[in-house]
């Protein structure tokens, strides 16, 4: 099974272990085009209250999944060619969800 990485707990995983990709969208954020900032509050906004920084002047694909919970979440990830082909390659496949750094950053 593909794993799916986050650098710390998400509210919107809802603590979800599992998720299929249904969807991906790609998405501009640069000097000349803002970002929503409902989207980027709720992709990067950690359960601890800190933030995941989004780097400006970037193409990011926005993946989308429906969790094993049946609640659905989106996640963005730098866009190169060689990530698009391979999410695109697993859309309607499963994914484990996988947190790297626990809560507290401990």
């Amino acid at each position: 099974m593909s794993v799916i990485k986050f650098s710390g707990d998400y509210p919107k995983l809802w603590g979800q272990k599992r998720a299929r990709l249904i969807h991906i969208e790609n998405v501009k954020f640069g000097w000349d085009y803002e970002m929503d900032s409902d989207l980027v509050e709720y992709d990067t906004k950690k359960s601890d209250g800190s933030y995941y920084p989004l780097g400006k002047d970037t193409h990011y694909l926005q993946l989308v999944f429906l969790g094993g919970k049946g609640i659905p979440f989106c996640t963005l990830r730098r866009d190169t060619p060689k990530k698009h082909e391979y999410y695109k390659s697993k859309i309607g496949e499963w994914f484990d969800v996988v947190i790297t750094e626990k809560r507290g950053g401990v």
